[in-house]
């Protein structure tokens, strides 16, 4: 896992609008799993447990954009909202071509899971 700057850690936790995720612990570089470092670069993150779903966010030149969509819920969202912010961020070509790639990866292994989402309780 990636070590995220504290800066960031908060944003992160505040991601998932539930306190105590522990999502830092999750944080993995999408283009090179074995980069280890932060820096520029998508990055995935999960809070612990199995009903936290996997989210992707971006690091760019002291810019964090965090996607709102779901890749294992709303993969089209994940697109959108990636098109959306590429100017914003600031990326290059070269950038984005790599961080396409690296979401369609993502959206590929979140196709189909479900997080438990389909668990009903009963009351």
């Amino acid at each position: 896992m990636v070590s995220v700057p504290d800066s960031i850690v908060n944003k992160l936790e505040e991601a998932y609008n539930v306190k105590n995720v522990n999502a830092v612990k999750n944080v993995f570089n999408l283009v090179n799993r074995k980069n280890f470092i932060f820096g520029n670069g998508i990055y995935s993150f999960q809070g612990q447990g199995p009903h936290f779903p996997r989210r992707i966010f971006i690091f760019n030149e002291g810019l964090l954009f965090i996607f709102e969509n779901e890749g294992a819920y709303n993969p089209k969202g994940v697109l959108e909202e990636f098109v959306q912010n590429i100017d914003m961020l600031g990326l290059t070509n070269e950038q984005v071509v790599k961080y396409s790639k690296a979401i369609s990866n993502y959206l590929e292994q979140e196709e189909g899971v479900s997080y438990g989402a389909e668990i009903k309780y009963e009351q």
